[in-house]
């Protein structure tokens, strides 16, 4: 089983507690969704990208965070149909 360090580092995300989840539309107008931390500079991710992280966290057992990711995919989603 991997462990949630490598499954955020494989994501290109560090190991800090997150203190939002939420979508975004870049410069470019694509909706991504965007992980913003307490100490350091926000990252983002396209929703393809993690929707397939809150599948990988959801099989760890990291329900709560991988319950967050959906909802903004969620929402991106339907950001982008608009």
């Amino acid at each position: 089983m991997i462990s949630l360090s490598l499954l955020l580092f494989q994501n290109g995300l560090p190991d800090l507690p997150v203190v939002l989840i939420e979508p975004h539309r870049n410069h470019g107008g694509i909706w991504r969704i965007k992980f913003s931390y307490e100490t350091d500079q926000p990252l983002s991710m396209s929703a393809e990208q993690a929707s397939s992280l809150a599948t990988d966290l959801h099989q760890i057992g990291e329900n709560e965070l991988a319950d967050e990711i959906d909802d903004a995919v969620r929402s991106a989603t339907r950001y982008s149909s608009m």
